[in-house]
Protein backbone atom coordinates (compact mmCIF):
# COMPACT_ATOMS: atom_id res chain seq x y z
CA UNK A 1 0.00 0.00 0.00
CA UNK A 2 1.62 3.27 -0.79
CA UNK A 3 1.04 6.39 0.90
CA UNK A 4 -1.15 8.18 -1.93
CA UNK A 5 -3.38 5.24 -1.26
CA UNK A 6 -3.21 5.61 2.67
CA UNK A 7 -4.06 9.50 2.17
CA UNK A 8 -6.82 8.40 -0.33
CA UNK A 9 -8.63 6.41 2.27
CA UNK A 10 -7.89 9.27 5.01
CA UNK A 11 -9.25 11.86 3.20
CA UNK A 12 -12.54 9.59 2.36
CA UNK A 13 -13.19 8.86 5.73
CA UNK A 14 -12.74 12.47 6.87
CA UNK A 15 -15.20 13.32 4.02
CA UNK A 16 -17.65 10.66 5.41
CA UNK A 17 -17.80 12.01 8.51
CA UNK A 18 -18.61 15.64 7.50
CA UNK A 19 -21.28 14.11 5.05
CA UNK A 20 -23.37 12.74 8.56
CA UNK A 21 -23.46 16.45 9.48
CA UNK A 22 -24.33 18.11 6.18
CA UNK A 23 -27.10 14.96 5.58
CA UNK A 24 -28.83 15.69 8.92
CA UNK A 25 -29.35 19.18 8.24
CA UNK A 26 -30.71 18.57 5.36
CA UNK A 27 -33.09 16.04 6.77
CA UNK A 28 -31.54 12.89 4.98
CA UNK A 29 -29.96 10.01 6.45
CA UNK A 30 -26.53 9.92 6.86
CA UNK A 31 -26.04 6.80 4.93
CA UNK A 32 -27.53 8.62 1.83
CA UNK A 33 -24.07 10.85 2.24
CA UNK A 34 -21.95 7.55 1.83
CA UNK A 35 -24.12 6.09 -1.12
CA UNK A 36 -23.54 9.83 -3.04
CA UNK A 37 -19.33 9.46 -1.96
CA UNK A 38 -19.08 6.04 -4.01
CA UNK A 39 -21.01 6.89 -6.93
CA UNK A 40 -18.87 10.10 -7.05
CA UNK A 41 -15.64 8.38 -6.36
CA UNK A 42 -16.61 6.12 -9.24
CA UNK A 43 -15.65 8.93 -11.47
CA UNK A 44 -12.11 8.70 -10.35
CA UNK A 45 -11.58 4.83 -9.64
CA UNK A 46 -13.82 1.80 -11.46
CA UNK A 47 -14.32 -0.90 -9.10
CA UNK A 48 -15.35 -4.13 -11.05
CA UNK A 49 -14.04 -7.06 -9.69
CA UNK A 50 -17.23 -8.48 -8.53
CA UNK A 51 -16.05 -11.57 -6.72
CA UNK A 52 -13.76 -9.43 -4.38
CA UNK A 53 -16.47 -6.02 -3.71
CA UNK A 54 -18.52 -9.31 -2.78
CA UNK A 55 -16.35 -10.90 -0.46
CA UNK A 56 -15.54 -7.01 0.68
CA UNK A 57 -19.41 -6.49 1.49
CA UNK A 58 -19.70 -9.59 3.51
CA UNK A 59 -17.42 -9.08 5.80
CA UNK A 60 -18.59 -5.40 6.23
CA UNK A 61 -22.32 -6.83 6.35
CA UNK A 62 -21.31 -9.89 8.89
CA UNK A 63 -19.95 -7.12 11.45
CA UNK A 64 -22.56 -4.73 10.64
CA UNK A 65 -24.96 -7.39 11.25
CA UNK A 66 -23.21 -9.39 14.74
CA UNK A 67 -23.00 -5.44 16.58
CA UNK A 68 -26.91 -5.36 15.96
CA UNK A 69 -27.27 -8.70 18.06
CA UNK A 70 -24.64 -8.05 20.62
CA UNK A 71 -26.09 -4.17 21.33
CA UNK A 72 -29.18 -5.79 21.19
CA UNK A 73 -30.82 -5.84 24.97
CA UNK A 74 -33.00 -9.05 25.12
CA UNK A 75 -34.94 -7.72 27.84
CA UNK A 76 -35.99 -4.58 26.48
CA UNK A 77 -36.89 -7.07 23.22
CA UNK A 78 -38.56 -9.28 24.80
CA UNK A 79 -42.31 -7.56 24.95
CA UNK A 80 -42.07 -8.35 20.63
CA UNK A 81 -39.96 -10.73 20.39
CA UNK A 82 -42.98 -12.82 18.89
CA UNK A 83 -44.39 -10.03 16.33
CA UNK A 84 -40.23 -9.12 15.59
CA UNK A 85 -40.00 -12.95 15.19
CA UNK A 86 -42.50 -13.46 12.92
CA UNK A 87 -42.08 -10.82 10.91
CA UNK A 88 -38.38 -11.49 10.53
CA UNK A 89 -39.08 -14.89 9.20
CA UNK A 90 -42.46 -15.75 8.07
CA UNK A 91 -42.91 -11.68 7.02
CA UNK A 92 -39.85 -11.65 4.97
CA UNK A 93 -40.41 -14.87 3.35
CA UNK A 94 -44.29 -13.47 2.46
CA UNK A 95 -42.53 -10.02 1.65
CA UNK A 96 -40.36 -12.27 -0.95
CA UNK A 97 -43.63 -14.20 -2.55
CA UNK A 98 -45.55 -10.92 -2.54
CA UNK A 99 -42.79 -9.08 -4.53
CA UNK A 100 -41.45 -11.56 -6.40
CA UNK A 101 -45.33 -12.59 -7.88
CA UNK A 102 -45.64 -8.03 -8.73
CA UNK A 103 -41.99 -8.81 -11.16
CA UNK A 104 -43.23 -11.58 -12.86
CA UNK A 105 -46.81 -10.80 -13.37
CA UNK A 106 -46.64 -7.01 -13.63
CA UNK A 107 -43.05 -6.38 -14.23
CA UNK A 108 -43.08 -9.10 -16.85
CA UNK A 109 -39.89 -10.73 -15.96
CA UNK A 110 -38.81 -13.68 -15.87
CA UNK A 111 -39.47 -16.44 -13.61
CA UNK A 112 -36.05 -16.51 -11.54
CA UNK A 113 -35.50 -12.89 -12.32
CA UNK A 114 -39.11 -11.83 -10.09
CA UNK A 115 -37.93 -14.68 -7.39
CA UNK A 116 -34.71 -13.60 -7.08
CA UNK A 117 -35.61 -9.38 -6.83
CA UNK A 118 -38.12 -10.69 -4.18
CA UNK A 119 -35.26 -12.55 -2.21
CA UNK A 120 -33.15 -9.63 -2.05
CA UNK A 121 -35.46 -6.84 -1.81
CA UNK A 122 -37.44 -8.80 1.18
CA UNK A 123 -35.13 -7.83 3.90
CA UNK A 124 -35.26 -4.33 6.00
CA UNK A 125 -32.26 -3.26 6.23
CA UNK A 126 -30.64 -3.12 10.32
CA UNK A 127 -27.91 -0.48 9.24
CA UNK A 128 -30.93 1.69 7.78
CA UNK A 129 -33.21 1.37 10.57
CA UNK A 130 -30.20 1.45 13.46
CA UNK A 131 -29.22 4.98 11.81
CA UNK A 132 -32.35 6.56 11.33
CA UNK A 133 -33.62 6.12 14.41
CA UNK A 134 -30.69 6.78 16.44
CA UNK A 135 -29.90 10.22 14.12
CA UNK A 136 -33.21 11.37 14.44
CA UNK A 137 -33.54 10.25 18.22
CA UNK A 138 -36.63 8.71 17.93
CA UNK A 139 -38.36 8.07 20.74
CA UNK A 140 -41.20 5.78 19.45
CA UNK A 141 -44.16 4.86 22.15
CA UNK A 142 -45.62 0.88 22.69
CA UNK A 143 -41.67 -0.59 22.11
CA UNK A 144 -42.15 -0.02 18.51
CA UNK A 145 -38.63 1.14 18.20
CA UNK A 146 -37.29 -2.29 19.65
CA UNK A 147 -39.85 -4.41 17.21
CA UNK A 148 -38.18 -2.47 14.44
CA UNK A 149 -34.56 -3.06 15.94
CA UNK A 150 -35.22 -6.58 16.09
CA UNK A 151 -36.88 -7.09 12.68
CA UNK A 152 -34.26 -5.45 10.72
CA UNK A 153 -31.35 -7.13 12.86
CA UNK A 154 -32.52 -10.47 12.06
CA UNK A 155 -34.57 -10.81 8.84
CA UNK A 156 -30.87 -10.15 7.01
CA UNK A 157 -29.91 -13.71 7.82
CA UNK A 158 -33.83 -14.60 6.28
CA UNK A 159 -33.50 -12.89 2.95
CA UNK A 160 -29.90 -14.26 2.73
CA UNK A 161 -31.22 -17.85 3.02
CA UNK A 162 -34.23 -17.28 0.02
CA UNK A 163 -31.74 -15.40 -2.04
CA UNK A 164 -29.09 -18.16 -1.96
CA UNK A 165 -32.08 -20.85 -2.65
CA UNK A 166 -33.26 -19.07 -5.76
CA UNK A 167 -29.59 -18.35 -6.99
CA UNK A 168 -29.10 -22.09 -6.77
CA UNK A 169 -32.54 -22.98 -9.24
CA UNK A 170 -31.29 -19.95 -10.74
CA UNK A 171 -27.97 -21.53 -12.21
CA UNK A 172 -29.35 -25.08 -12.44
CA UNK A 173 -28.54 -26.31 -8.35
CA UNK A 174 -30.13 -29.87 -8.30
CA UNK A 175 -30.16 -29.46 -4.44
CA UNK A 176 -33.27 -30.25 -2.39
CA UNK A 177 -34.96 -26.92 -1.37
CA UNK A 178 -36.54 -27.86 1.73
CA UNK A 179 -33.68 -30.12 2.88
CA UNK A 180 -31.30 -26.78 2.10
CA UNK A 181 -33.63 -24.57 3.80
CA UNK A 182 -33.59 -26.50 6.85
CA UNK A 183 -30.00 -27.24 6.72
CA UNK A 184 -29.31 -23.20 6.67
CA UNK A 185 -31.08 -22.53 9.72
CA UNK A 186 -30.56 -25.57 11.92
CA UNK A 187 -26.54 -24.98 11.30
CA UNK A 188 -26.65 -21.96 10.90
CA UNK A 189 -28.74 -21.59 14.72
CA UNK A 190 -26.16 -23.82 16.22
CA UNK A 191 -23.42 -22.49 15.05
CA UNK A 192 -23.92 -19.34 16.60
CA UNK A 193 -25.46 -20.81 19.75
CA UNK A 194 -22.46 -22.77 20.50
CA UNK A 195 -19.69 -20.08 19.15
CA UNK A 196 -21.72 -17.55 21.71
CA UNK A 197 -21.32 -19.67 24.35
CA UNK A 198 -17.56 -20.89 23.84
CA UNK A 199 -16.54 -16.96 22.54
CA UNK A 200 -18.16 -16.13 26.40
CA UNK A 201 -16.34 -18.18 28.33
CA UNK A 202 -12.95 -17.90 26.74
CA UNK A 203 -13.46 -14.16 27.21
CA UNK A 204 -14.70 -14.29 30.91
CA UNK A 205 -11.85 -16.79 31.52
CA UNK A 206 -8.97 -15.86 30.02
CA UNK A 207 -6.67 -13.38 32.35
CA UNK A 208 -5.15 -11.28 29.40
CA UNK A 209 -2.83 -8.91 30.32
CA UNK A 210 -3.66 -6.93 27.65
CA UNK A 211 -7.70 -5.29 28.27
CA UNK A 212 -7.76 -4.42 24.05
CA UNK A 213 -6.84 -8.37 23.18
CA UNK A 214 -10.53 -8.79 24.59
CA UNK A 215 -11.85 -6.82 22.02
CA UNK A 216 -9.64 -8.83 19.09
CA UNK A 217 -10.78 -12.24 20.82
CA UNK A 218 -14.72 -10.77 20.77
CA UNK A 219 -13.98 -9.85 16.58
CA UNK A 220 -11.97 -13.31 15.96
CA UNK A 221 -15.31 -15.00 17.71
CA UNK A 222 -17.47 -13.13 15.38
CA UNK A 223 -15.63 -14.23 12.34
CA UNK A 224 -15.25 -17.88 13.83
CA UNK A 225 -19.04 -17.82 14.05
CA UNK A 226 -19.56 -17.04 10.66
CA UNK A 227 -16.16 -18.93 8.53
CA UNK A 228 -17.92 -22.36 11.06
CA UNK A 229 -21.56 -22.16 9.93
CA UNK A 230 -20.30 -20.95 5.59
CA UNK A 231 -17.89 -24.00 6.12
CA UNK A 232 -20.96 -26.51 7.40
CA UNK A 233 -23.64 -25.09 4.94
CA UNK A 234 -25.46 -23.54 7.22
CA UNK A 235 -26.55 -19.37 7.02
CA UNK A 236 -23.26 -17.73 8.32
CA UNK A 237 -25.51 -14.35 8.87
CA UNK A 238 -28.05 -16.01 11.31
CA UNK A 239 -24.87 -17.71 13.34
CA UNK A 240 -22.92 -14.22 13.66
CA UNK A 241 -26.55 -12.79 14.71
CA UNK A 242 -27.50 -15.43 17.65
CA UNK A 243 -23.90 -15.77 18.24
CA UNK A 244 -23.67 -11.54 19.26
CA UNK A 245 -27.04 -12.17 20.82
CA UNK A 246 -25.70 -14.53 23.39
CA UNK A 247 -22.51 -12.62 23.94
CA UNK A 248 -24.65 -9.60 24.35
CA UNK A 249 -26.58 -10.42 26.66
CA UNK A 250 -24.54 -12.71 29.24
CA UNK A 251 -22.11 -11.64 32.05
CA UNK A 252 -19.02 -10.63 29.84
CA UNK A 253 -16.07 -9.00 31.26
CA UNK A 254 -15.30 -5.37 29.48
CA UNK A 255 -18.66 -5.51 28.09
CA UNK A 256 -19.66 -1.51 28.17
CA UNK A 257 -15.93 -0.67 26.60
CA UNK A 258 -16.25 -4.10 23.53
CA UNK A 259 -19.83 -2.63 22.91
CA UNK A 260 -18.53 0.83 22.14
CA UNK A 261 -15.58 -0.01 19.99
CA UNK A 262 -17.48 -2.33 18.05
CA UNK A 263 -20.63 0.48 18.04
CA UNK A 264 -17.89 2.48 16.03
CA UNK A 265 -16.21 -0.55 14.02
CA UNK A 266 -19.91 -1.11 12.85
CA UNK A 267 -20.19 2.99 11.86
CA UNK A 268 -17.30 2.43 10.05
CA UNK A 269 -18.18 -1.01 7.98
CA UNK A 270 -21.39 0.86 7.26
CA UNK A 271 -19.01 3.79 5.26
CA UNK A 272 -17.04 0.92 4.22
CA UNK A 273 -19.94 -1.04 2.57
CA UNK A 274 -22.24 2.01 0.72
CA UNK A 275 -18.71 3.48 -0.79
CA UNK A 276 -18.26 0.16 -1.86
CA UNK A 277 -21.55 -0.11 -3.36
CA UNK A 278 -21.94 3.37 -5.03
CA UNK A 279 -18.51 1.83 -6.90
CA UNK A 280 -20.25 -0.94 -8.12
CA UNK A 281 -23.26 1.70 -9.24
CA UNK A 282 -23.22 2.31 -12.49
CA UNK A 283 -25.60 5.64 -13.29
CA UNK A 284 -26.75 5.23 -16.97
CA UNK A 285 -27.95 2.04 -15.41
CA UNK A 286 -29.87 3.23 -12.59
CA UNK A 287 -31.21 5.42 -14.71
CA UNK A 288 -32.48 3.09 -17.17
CA UNK A 289 -34.12 1.03 -14.32
CA UNK A 290 -36.20 4.51 -12.68
CA UNK A 291 -38.90 3.22 -14.85
CA UNK A 292 -39.41 0.01 -13.34
CA UNK A 293 -38.10 0.83 -9.93
CA UNK A 294 -40.66 3.17 -9.13
CA UNK A 295 -43.47 1.10 -10.03
CA UNK A 296 -42.13 -1.34 -7.99
CA UNK A 297 -40.60 1.01 -5.23
CA UNK A 298 -44.42 2.59 -5.16
CA UNK A 299 -45.89 -1.70 -4.88
CA UNK A 300 -43.54 -2.27 -2.01
CA UNK A 301 -43.66 0.64 0.34
CA UNK A 302 -47.51 1.27 -0.07
CA UNK A 303 -49.10 -2.39 -0.59
CA UNK A 304 -46.52 -5.20 0.10
CA UNK A 305 -44.98 -3.92 3.39
CA UNK A 306 -48.20 -2.77 5.01
CA UNK A 307 -49.93 -6.07 3.76
CA UNK A 308 -47.11 -7.85 5.56
CA UNK A 309 -46.93 -5.80 8.86
CA UNK A 310 -50.92 -6.40 8.65
CA UNK A 311 -51.31 -9.91 8.93
CA UNK A 312 -48.49 -10.28 11.51
CA UNK A 313 -49.22 -7.60 13.79
CA UNK A 314 -53.36 -7.21 13.68
CA UNK A 315 -53.34 -10.92 16.11
CA UNK A 316 -51.53 -8.56 18.92
CA UNK A 317 -53.83 -6.11 18.82
CA UNK A 318 -51.64 -3.44 17.58
CA UNK A 319 -53.67 -0.63 15.88
CA UNK A 320 -53.51 0.37 12.69
CA UNK A 321 -51.58 3.73 13.45
CA UNK A 322 -48.52 1.42 15.09
CA UNK A 323 -49.16 -0.65 11.53
CA UNK A 324 -48.67 2.16 9.59
CA UNK A 325 -45.67 3.31 11.16
CA UNK A 326 -43.79 -0.12 11.42
CA UNK A 327 -44.83 -0.38 7.55
CA UNK A 328 -43.17 2.76 7.11
CA UNK A 329 -40.28 1.73 8.46
CA UNK A 330 -39.29 -1.03 6.79
CA UNK A 331 -36.43 0.51 4.89
CA UNK A 332 -34.57 -1.13 2.49
CA UNK A 333 -30.65 -0.69 2.44
CA UNK A 334 -27.27 -1.85 2.14
CA UNK A 335 -27.84 -5.32 2.75
CA UNK A 336 -30.67 -5.98 -0.15
CA UNK A 337 -27.93 -4.12 -2.35
CA UNK A 338 -25.11 -6.22 -1.15
CA UNK A 339 -27.41 -9.85 -1.31
CA UNK A 340 -27.99 -8.45 -5.54
CA UNK A 341 -24.30 -8.37 -6.06
CA UNK A 342 -24.28 -12.37 -5.68
CA UNK A 343 -26.17 -12.15 -9.24
CA UNK A 344 -23.54 -10.10 -10.38
CA UNK A 345 -21.12 -12.77 -9.22
CA UNK A 346 -23.16 -15.55 -10.47
CA UNK A 347 -22.99 -14.12 -13.98
CA UNK A 348 -26.58 -14.29 -14.49
CA UNK A 349 -27.76 -12.37 -17.72
CA UNK A 350 -30.53 -10.11 -16.08
CA UNK A 351 -28.15 -9.33 -12.80
CA UNK A 352 -27.17 -5.48 -13.84
CA UNK A 353 -30.56 -4.73 -14.61
CA UNK A 354 -31.68 -6.12 -10.43
CA UNK A 355 -28.95 -4.92 -9.31
CA UNK A 356 -29.70 -1.49 -10.94
CA UNK A 357 -33.44 -1.45 -10.15
CA UNK A 358 -32.79 -2.49 -6.10
CA UNK A 359 -29.78 -0.50 -6.10
CA UNK A 360 -32.59 2.81 -7.17
CA UNK A 361 -35.14 1.01 -4.68
CA UNK A 362 -33.08 0.96 -1.28
CA UNK A 363 -31.56 4.68 -2.47
CA UNK A 364 -34.90 5.71 -2.43
CA UNK A 365 -36.05 4.00 0.82
CA UNK A 366 -33.85 5.53 2.65
CA UNK A 367 -34.39 9.31 1.36
CA UNK A 368 -37.97 9.16 1.46
CA UNK A 369 -38.73 6.86 4.26
CA UNK A 370 -35.86 7.60 6.47
CA UNK A 371 -36.70 11.14 5.79
CA UNK A 372 -40.52 11.38 6.47
CA UNK A 373 -40.42 8.75 9.62
CA UNK A 374 -40.64 11.41 11.97
CA UNK A 375 -43.15 13.17 10.23
CA UNK A 376 -45.29 10.23 10.36
CA UNK A 377 -44.57 9.31 14.27
CA UNK A 378 -45.31 12.79 14.79
CA UNK A 379 -48.32 13.12 12.98
CA UNK A 380 -49.63 9.73 14.13
CA UNK A 381 -49.11 10.76 17.52
CA UNK A 382 -46.71 7.72 18.24
CA UNK A 383 -43.40 9.84 19.48
CA UNK A 384 -43.04 9.51 23.50
CA UNK A 385 -41.96 12.66 25.10
CA UNK A 386 -40.17 10.49 28.15
CA UNK A 387 -37.47 8.77 28.11
CA UNK A 388 -38.10 5.01 26.74
CA UNK A 389 -36.38 3.27 29.10
CA UNK A 390 -34.20 3.97 32.18
CA UNK A 391 -30.44 4.79 31.74
CA UNK A 392 -28.87 1.25 32.14
CA UNK A 393 -26.53 1.22 35.19
CA UNK A 394 -23.10 0.74 33.07
CA UNK A 395 -23.83 4.15 31.61
CA UNK A 396 -24.26 5.57 35.14
CA UNK A 397 -20.63 3.94 36.00
CA UNK A 398 -19.22 6.66 34.04
CA UNK A 399 -19.89 9.01 36.31
CA UNK A 400 -19.56 7.00 39.45
CA UNK A 401 -16.49 4.70 38.80
CA UNK A 402 -15.04 3.68 35.98
CA UNK A 403 -16.60 0.47 35.23
CA UNK A 404 -19.36 -2.06 36.54
CA UNK A 405 -19.65 -5.62 36.27
CA UNK A 406 -22.43 -8.02 36.51
CA UNK A 407 -21.21 -11.13 37.65
CA UNK A 408 -23.33 -14.55 38.14
CA UNK A 409 -22.34 -16.62 41.32
CA UNK A 410 -22.16 -20.14 40.17
CA UNK A 411 -21.76 -22.92 42.63
CA UNK A 412 -18.10 -24.40 43.35
CA UNK A 413 -16.67 -20.97 42.87
CA UNK A 414 -14.54 -19.59 45.62
CA UNK A 415 -16.71 -16.89 46.57
CA UNK A 416 -19.42 -19.00 46.89
CA UNK A 417 -21.27 -19.66 49.80
CA UNK A 418 -19.06 -16.28 51.59
CA UNK A 419 -20.29 -13.66 53.24
CA UNK A 420 -18.96 -10.12 51.82
CA UNK A 421 -17.18 -9.51 55.34
CA UNK A 422 -15.27 -12.75 54.46
CA UNK A 423 -14.04 -11.31 51.05
CA UNK A 424 -10.48 -9.41 50.69
CA UNK A 425 -11.23 -7.19 48.03
CA UNK A 426 -9.32 -5.00 46.41
CA UNK A 427 -8.63 -1.28 47.19
CA UNK A 428 -11.22 0.85 45.24
CA UNK A 429 -13.71 -2.73 44.42
CA UNK A 430 -17.40 -2.32 45.68
CA UNK A 431 -20.48 -4.81 45.76
CA UNK A 432 -23.33 -1.92 44.95
CA UNK A 433 -26.04 -4.27 44.45
CA UNK A 434 -26.97 -8.33 44.50
CA UNK A 435 -29.98 -9.49 42.67
CA UNK A 436 -31.78 -13.22 43.70
CA UNK A 437 -34.91 -14.83 42.44
CA UNK A 438 -35.71 -11.86 40.61
CA UNK A 439 -35.22 -9.20 43.79
CA UNK A 440 -32.97 -6.41 44.30
CA UNK A 441 -30.92 -6.65 47.62
CA UNK A 442 -28.55 -4.17 48.98
CA UNK A 443 -25.97 -6.34 50.21
CA UNK A 444 -24.69 -5.44 53.90
CA UNK A 445 -21.81 -7.07 55.19
CA UNK A 446 -23.86 -10.25 56.46
CA UNK A 447 -24.78 -10.99 53.15
CA UNK A 448 -23.74 -14.62 51.93
CA UNK A 449 -23.59 -15.18 47.73
CA UNK A 450 -25.93 -18.06 47.09
CA UNK A 451 -26.09 -20.43 43.95
CA UNK A 452 -27.44 -17.77 40.83
CA UNK A 453 -27.07 -14.36 42.11
CA UNK A 454 -26.09 -11.85 39.99
CA UNK A 455 -23.66 -9.46 41.64
CA UNK A 456 -23.11 -5.82 40.67
CA UNK A 457 -19.08 -4.63 41.37
CA UNK A 458 -18.04 -1.30 40.95
CA UNK A 459 -14.60 0.27 40.85
CA UNK A 460 -12.26 2.61 38.94
CA UNK A 461 -9.47 -0.32 37.57
CA UNK A 462 -10.71 -2.01 34.66
CA UNK A 463 -7.92 -5.15 35.63
CA UNK A 464 -8.53 -5.48 39.06
CA UNK A 465 -12.77 -6.24 37.90
CA UNK A 466 -11.73 -8.66 35.72
CA UNK A 467 -9.48 -10.40 37.93
CA UNK A 468 -12.04 -10.30 40.44
CA UNK A 469 -14.60 -12.05 37.83
CA UNK A 470 -13.21 -15.26 38.23
CA UNK A 471 -13.60 -15.94 41.54
CA UNK A 472 -16.90 -15.68 41.54
CA UNK A 473 -17.33 -18.23 38.36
Amino acid sequence: MNLSLILIIGILLIISVLSCKATSKAGLPVLVGFIAIGILLRHWFVFENVEIAVQLCNFALLIIIFTGGFQTDFKQARPVLIPSALLSSAGTALTAGVAGAFGYFILRLEFTEAMLLGAVISATDAASVFSVLSSKNLNLKNNLGPLLQMESGSNDPFAYMLTIIFLSFATGGEQNMVLMLLQQLTVGALVGVGCGILGRRMINRLNLDIDGLYAVLLGGSALLMYGAADFLGGNSFLAVYIGGIILGNGNLVYKRLMSRLFGSLSMLMQIFLFIILGLLCIPSAVLGAVASGLIFAIFLFFIARPLVVTIFMKPFKRTFKEIALVSWGGFRGASSIVFSTYLLSAGLPYAEFVFSMVFFVCLLSVISQGSLIAVLAKKLKLIDAEPKTLKPMNEYSREIHGELLEIEVLFGGEYYGKSIKDLDLPDGIFIVMLKRKGKYILPGADTVFMQGDIVAVAGDNTEKLSMLGKYFT
